[in-house]
């Protein structure tokens, strides 16, 4: 009997420690945490499951908010919510899947120097309806996602205008007819998996470009910058980077021909 006394007395005392902070590994643990692990060799190892969707709780039986744990298993049977091995936390309504820097991935780009693209002109003739737009391919870029993933698309491209037909730079080229010229640029898909728009503009940069000096000689560099944020699924893409313009009057329109020009694209998994 005094024995069981003694042990019910231990039990007692063990439960009122823990409704007070908990330390493992050190004997003051911090006053804001009911739990601190203290150590200098040896980590703490989450729970490891299989999880079959983000959108399933499973092998949980229900959704709790909080609930962190390592994925073990890769699953593409609910293809619009896949899981891949991996931490992962639950926010009441589905599994969250929690990134690695190591997992972001530059796709073009990402490197100090160089020029991505090269000198390209485009000769636009005087526009003869409303809305007539010239175009052009700057550049494919193709790149495959492992993952649905968050896309990033920011660029920096250069752009001169001159005379229809007329380099830059050169003698007479300046523009003096006081017309308005649009360019813009913009990104489109020739390719990607089922359910995302092919060569649909998306991240378009635009500006408007007008000269009524008597003399003038193009000497500098415009800049457009097309960007965007895709949310991607997993599959193989290819991409273009499109330039196009557009007036009343001709003109041309060199892309590339500064030296600081960019096609940036990374991504981030986001299941």
């Amino acid at each position: 009997m005094k024995n069981i006394f003694l042990t019910v007395l231990a039990f007692l005392g063990i439960s009122s420690q823990t409704m007070a902070q908990v330390g493992i590994g050190l004997a003051s643990p911090n006053t804001n945490a009911m739990l601190e692990v203290s150590s200098t060799n040896k980590g703490i190892l989450l729970p490891r499951v299989a999880l079959t969707a983000t959108n399933n709780s499973s092998p949980l039986s229900a959704h709790v908010a909080g609930m962190s744990i390592y994925n073990t298993v890769t699953n593409t049977s609910v293809p619009t919510n896949p899981v891949y091995p991996g931490e992962y936390y639950n926010d009441g309504t589905q599994w969250q899947r929690k990134s690695a820097w190591s997992e972001k991935t530059m796709l073009s780009g990402g490197t100090i120097g160089g020029d991505a693209l090269a000198t390209t002109t485009l000769d636009v003739p005087a526009a003869t309806t409303s809305g007539s737009i010239t175009t052009i391919t700057l550049a494919t870029i193709s790149f495959t996602l492992s993952k649905p993933s968050l896309v990033e698309f920011n660029s920096n491209i250069s752009a001169i205008f001159t005379n229809f037909g007329i380099a830059p730079g050169a003698t007479g080229a300046g523009i003096t007819d006081n017309a308005v010229k649009l360019c813009n640029m913009y990104y489109s898909f020739t390719a990607a998996p089922a359910g995302i728009p092919i060569n649909n503009a998306f991240g378009i940069s635009s500006l408007s470009y007008i000269n009524s000096f008597a003399t003038f000689i193009t000497t500098g560099n415009f800049y457009l910058v097309p960007r965007t944020t895709l949310n991607l699924p997993a599959g193989n893409y290819i991409l273009t980077v499109n330039g196009a313009g557009a007036s009343g009057t001709a003109f041309r329109v060199t892309f590339g021909s500064g030296n600081r020009d960019t096609i940036n694209i990374r991504a981030t998994p986001s299941k």
